[in-house]
């Protein structure tokens, strides 16, 4: 009986060490911020990936007001987990470094998802960010959302799953 969970178990395991490693967004009860960044204009327009491992491989971020952008996902690989594709975003900066927030607007749903960017040549770089001090439980505020991914940022594997896009 062992002998047969112990391929079962293995399979668990590298599966959801694969999600952990390929940056499954997760949803957070509380934004980076209660009061957003003016909009940066430079994420303005339709952009593409430059590798088709990406979950998003197009998507289009339009100026909603002075700090918000309508965010559309046009086309996604099969790792694309969620079950919205239009959302509303701001932007925040923490520590030195630039925050996107998208909250889904189809679903309704009260989550709120969590990408550090930054521009490198006219590319777009989108990566994953981890809370790797107290984790989600200790996310109860956006003050203390800020506060872990701040101590977290010290840690080097906190950004993960580099994404590069490409502006048509």
């Amino acid at each position: 009986m062992r002998k047969q969970l112990l391929p079962a178990l293995r399979f668990a395991l590298i599966a959801a060490l694969s999600l952990s490693l390929f940056g499954c967004p997760t949803g957070l009860d509380f934004p980076l911020t209660e009061q957003p960044d003016k909009i940066d204009p430079t994420l303005i327009g339709d952009w593409s990936a430059n590798t088709l491992e990406a979950e998003i491989l197009e998507v289009t971020v339009k100026k909603k007001d002075d700090y918000s952008y309508s965010i559309e996902v046009k086309e996604t690989s099969e790792m694309y987990m969620l079950d919205d594709f239009k959302f509303v975003g701001h932007v925040t900066r923490l520590d030195g470094r630039t925050f996107l927030i998208a909250k889904p607007i189809e679903s309704g749903e009260e989550k709120y998802y969590h990408y550090h960017y930054h521009f490198e040549g006219g590319m777009l770089v989108i990566q994953d960010m981890g809370l790797l001090v107290g984790g989600v439980d200790a996310v109860t505020s956006s003050e203390a959302l800020r506060k872990e991914v701040s101590a977290s940022l010290k840690n080097p594997e906190c950004l993960s799953s580099r994404m590069e896009y490409t502006k048509n």
